[in-house]
């Protein structure tokens, strides 16, 4: 009976919290360092490549215990952290920076954004705005195909990091959206409720949205059809 009731809880513990993240959440327009829910990586075991990182506190404990897991196997191979939760003014700097180079080159808004999408988001849509998500050790493909260390990594994490929660939001066989990043990983648990809420003001507070969205080109570009694709497209692990 116990088991039932903890089942029944935690099916509808995601609508309800899908309903409360904030916008402001959603889109990144926070100080992940000043909010309590958020973990400094660097304070932790976990190896990173910069300070000043965080996670949320559920998904730095679980990667915690992924990352000592799969060090007692291969003590030797490179796990680190190298992106964390980046906030809205973050990813509009990576943004204005490819935007400033790629916009004289095409002339053209929509081309240059979907150059761009390829492997990074657009200001207010990234999963890295939800303290959920985070990149390892490379974010070359490259790497984690004909590296001998980076295919050890790719297949453990493909193996065991499910058992922790996560999963590859952009693998291969989606119908649009970003390349496959083999490096990104997502702690499913929260992120599903946070993708939930994102679809949800999307469809029903859609001007809510596109109005907090003031980066390079956003009012060139077929803004909320690109959110759709983008934000949306993700692997049917990381939703069900």
């Amino acid at each position: 009976m116990k088991k039932k009731i903890l089942f029944l809880l935690l099916i509808i513990s995601v609508p309800i919290m899908a309903n409360t993240v904030p916008l402001n959440k959603l889109i990144g327009q926070f100080n992940e360092k000043t909010d309590k829910e958020f973990v400094a990586l660097d304070t932790t075991v976990l190896p990173v490549n910069k300070s000043g990182m965080y996670l949320q506190k559920e998904p730095t404990e679980q990667l915690i215990k992924a990352y000592q897991a799969f060090k007692q196997q291969h003590p030797n191979i490179p796990f680190i952290i190298v992106s964390a939760t980046r906030n809205y003014a973050y990813q509009n700097s990576i943004w204005q920076r490819k935007w400033n180079t790629l916009f004289p080159k095409f002339n053209n808004a929509q081309r240059t954004a979907q150059d761009i999408l390829q492997y990074s988001s657009m200001p207010g849509s990234s999963r890295h705005h939800w303290g959920t998500d985070i990149d390892i050790t490379s974010v070359s493909s490259d790497y984690f195909h004909h590296n001998q260390q980076g295919k050890i990594l790719y297949q453990w994490l493909e193996e065991n990091m499910p058992k922790y929660g996560f999963c590859r939001p952009f693998n291969e066989g989606r119908s649009g959206g970003y390349l496959p990043e083999e490096w990104h990983w997502s702690y499913q648990p929260i992120a599903k409720a946070y993708l939930m809420a994102y679809k949800t003001a999307l469809q029903q507070d859609t001007q809510s949205v596109l109005s907090q969205l003031n980066f390079d080109g956003h009012d060139k570009i077929t803004l909320k059809a690109l959110l759709e694709e983008y934000v949306l497209n993700v692997n049917t692990e990381c939703i069900n």
